[in-house]
């Protein structure tokens, strides 16, 4: 990409934002209480969260994306996602939709307009009327349909930490019995879900699996098939 094309696709990005960021305060209005709209600035994920109206998860301006959005995107998905249950802060539950704005020459996904909606008294409401017109209660399939493993974090160190503690427990093993080749398919599945994309993870991946930030370095450097710097 040449300079002026480089400069170009900046301003580009730059507009777009401001576009979406413009229309995020009226859309939550106009979707009523108990909504969120959030533009996410997909060239720094790091501090995505341009612009946000309402406040179903409670993150402010400069926020980190999810942990959803972070692998939607680096895995190169095409698709909006539209409709799909969450698990807000508190306990509550949302439903959510991401629609992916792309440059329209490149496809390089440039921002994100999210939708967040809280829908627990919905969910409420609907497990009474179950509970009344039903021999049973659907309490429990409710329940399961709205825990997607979403998780709305506040700072980037946050963003981390959800995604690696997920990642270890899944392990089914405690990190002080963990041999080497347990720790690098844990950063095998951190390197697919995008955790190495954002600034300062190794430090936070290399804290959890109680090893240093180098060896952290040779496993990534080792998976990607390059001859690692050292023996851990």
């Amino acid at each position: 990409m040449t300079a002026f094309n480089s400069d170009r696709y900046a301003q580009k990005v730059r507009e777009t934002l401001d576009l979406l960021a413009g229309i995020s305060e009226p859309l939550a209005r106009a979707l009523g209480e108990g909504c969120e709209v959030v533009v996410h600035d997909l060239t720094n994920l790091d501090n995505s969260v341009y612009a946000i109206a309402g406040g179903v998860t409670g993150r402010e301006v400069g926020a980190p994306p999810t942990n959803l959005l972070l692998q939607h995107v680096l895995s190169g998905a095409q698709g909006d996602v539209i409709g799909y249950p969450t698990s807000l802060p508190g306990g509550r539950t949302g439903r959510s939709s991401t629609i992916i704005i792309r440059e329209p020459e490149s496809g390089e996904a440039m921002a994100a307009l999210c939708l967040n909606i809280d829908v627990t008294n919905v969910r409420m409401a609907h497990e009474l009327l179950g509970s009344l017109l039903a021999p049973t209660p659907a309490v429990a399939e409710a329940t399961a349909e709205a825990d997607s493993g979403e998780v709305f974090p506040h700072t980037v160190s946050e963003l981390t930490a959800q995604i690696v503690a997920e990642v270890i427990e899944s392990a089914d093993i405690p990190v002080e019995l963990m041999k080497k080749s347990h720790k690098l398919e844990i950063v095998a599945e951190l390197d697919r879900r995008g955790v190495f994309q954002v600034k300062e993870a190794v430090s936070g991946v290399a804290s959890a699996l109680d090893v240093t930030r180098y060896t952290i370095y040779n496993y990534i450097n080792e998976l990607q098939g390059r001859a690692p710097e050292g023996q851990s």
